[in-house]
């Protein structure tokens, strides 16, 4: 019933989104390497946790991001996912969705014009960190990390400033209740929940004044 209630609230909000804003047709959409992918995973497990305490654009709650890359005319998403920061083919991340009338919950996130220099060193830097650890415990400076931290780290401006600005990490659902769900997750790890700490979100990130949704595959 939960999940249910995630993807009927958000697309609720996405479908008057729509009426007001021109989105680029399938038959002339192409991706550009710098591309973030904001994805609603498969809701369950921490894909429902992460959906309960954070929201993005149209009041969708992505779980995920990753970072378009294209090469050799194939396009790949360098994410960080469990067990580490990877490169993969687009078809396979787009499987992982939540699905809504057999199309991935899926939008385009494309850097503003103004940013768009910092691309070239931005992608060298997430190549750098293929086959780190993922951060399951959301912590800054550990050398793992994760899916919007592997994000914030390489998209930097000249003096090396992440060009997306970090938030307070909220682990509270709506009625400022903390899910048993991170509770048992950070015990796992031995781990302190870092609520209030700086961090970042999928949700926040796709809110970025950065960025314009270019596309939605749904």
């Amino acid at each position: 019933m939960k999940k249910t209630q995630i993807i009927l609230k958000y697309f609720f909000y996405s479908f008057l989104f729509l009426f007001y804003n021109c989105i680029s047709s399938a038959q002339d959409f192409q991706l550009q390497t710098g591309d973030l992918l904001f994805q609603l995973g498969k809701i369950e497990g921490i894909n429902q946790a992460i959906a309960e305490v954070t929201s993005g654009e149209s009041h969708i709650s992505y779980t995920h991001v990753g970072v378009v890359l294209i090469e050799n005319d194939t396009v790949f998403v360098i994410e960080a996912r469990p067990p580490e920061v990877c490169k993969t083919l687009l078809d396979s991340f787009l499987v992982r969705s939540e699905y809504f009338e057999d199309k991935p919950i899926v939008a385009v996130g494309r850097l503003k014009h103004e940013y768009r220099e910092i691309i070239p060193q931005a992608i060298i830097r997430a190549k750098k960190l293929l086959g780190k650890p993922y951060d399951y415990i959301f912590y800054p400076d550990n050398d793992a990390y994760y899916c919007s931290e592997l994000v914030t780290l390489s998209f930097l401006d000249s003096e090396n400033s992440p060009i997306f600005e970090l938030v307070n990490m909220n682990f509270r659902d709506a009625e400022g209740n903390l899910p048993i769900f991170w509770i048992e997750h950070f015990e796992k790890y031995n781990a302190n929940i870092p609520e209030n700490c700086k961090g970042s979100n999928p949700g926040d990130l796709s809110k970025s004044n950065k960025i314009e949704i270019v596309y939605r595959y749904f």
